[in-house]
């Protein structure tokens, strides 16, 4: 617990915000690009070093190294058909972990998830003992923002000796308030980015006892200026995202373009 909280304090101190989102963000489109097998991709940094790419039950996972952090990176692709996975969000819960049976988070999330996690974790394996780190860079955009989420719980519960970075982007709420309560025991870096009027952070809606995990940075309409949000582990900030959820909210845009960066499977 000690070095996680020392290695959040490092990373903090060592590069600017601007740095870490940028990175996370660029590892995020590339997971949509099929020509990121040969790291052609528009956003196939060069500080990036690809070491798998796992597909499987319609999930694609790029792992791989990062220079500029001393970190593996785990990044989730999205839905190839963003508008249709966006109709489709199912708003029943499961509650799949044993040791608390209060803990719930969205079900078609988790399957997803379920079908493809032993494999990211076989590859993980490999990575840390290749490049000699525990240092992870977990993320993704819209269903894989949610993946990547599912991914980093697991990660710090089960796994304290790792320093878990999760940097997301147009993230749905993932689970119930116990989820994000448990979740932030643990000690970790965590950012929850959102832009403007994105329809899918409002999904599912919180009136159905979904929650937001914190730390959002709330982007302007541009992208030229960000709201650093003050929302908890019991309450999100309804000075941010949420003030305009969920009837106002509705920009499927939005969701498609962070950071200046147009985002998904027609952007590679």
């Amino acid at each position: 617990m000690i070095f996680q909280i020392l290695f959040v304090l490092f990373f903090n101190l060592l590069f600017t915000n601007a740095d870490i989102t940028k990175i996370a963000l660029d590892l995020s489109q590339a997971s949509y690009c099929d020509n990121s097998v040969d790291w052609s991709c528009p956003t196939c940094a060069e500080n990036n070093i690809l070491y798998a790419i796992i597909e499987k039950g319609g999930e694609r996972c790029l792992l791989g190294y990062n220079y500029d952090v001393n970190s593996i990176f785990v990044s989730f692709r999205g839905s190839s058909d963003i508008e249709n996975w966006i109709d489709d969000i199912q708003i029943r819960k499961t509650c799949p972990y044993k040791y608390n049976k209060s803990i719930c988070v969205e079900k078609g999330f988790y399957k997803v998830y379920e079908n493809i996690k032993s494999d990211v974790f076989n590859e993980l394996k490999e990575l840390i003992n290749h490049y000699d780190t525990k240092n992870i860079l977990l993320t993704g955009h819209s269903l894989g923002a949610a993946i990547s989420t599912l991914l980093a719980y697991d990660m710090v519960k089960k796994y304290d000796d790792y320093s878990v970075s999760l940097i997301n982007f147009g993230s749905p709420r993932v689970g119930n308030s116990d989820f994000v309560y448990d979740f932030f025991k643990y000690k970790f870096y965590s950012k929850r980015v959102t832009h403007y009027y994105d329809i899918v952070p409002h999904l599912p809606q919180e009136l159905l006892h979904f929650l937001h995990i914190p730390n959002e940075e709330w982007y302007n309409e541009d992208n030229s200026h960000y709201v650093s949000c003050e929302d908890s582990i019991t309450n999100e900030d309804n000075d941010c995202s949420n003030s305009c959820g969920p009837l106002h909210c509705t920009s499927i845009n939005d969701h498609l373009y962070y950071l200046n960066v147009s985002m998904g499977t027609d952007n590679c």
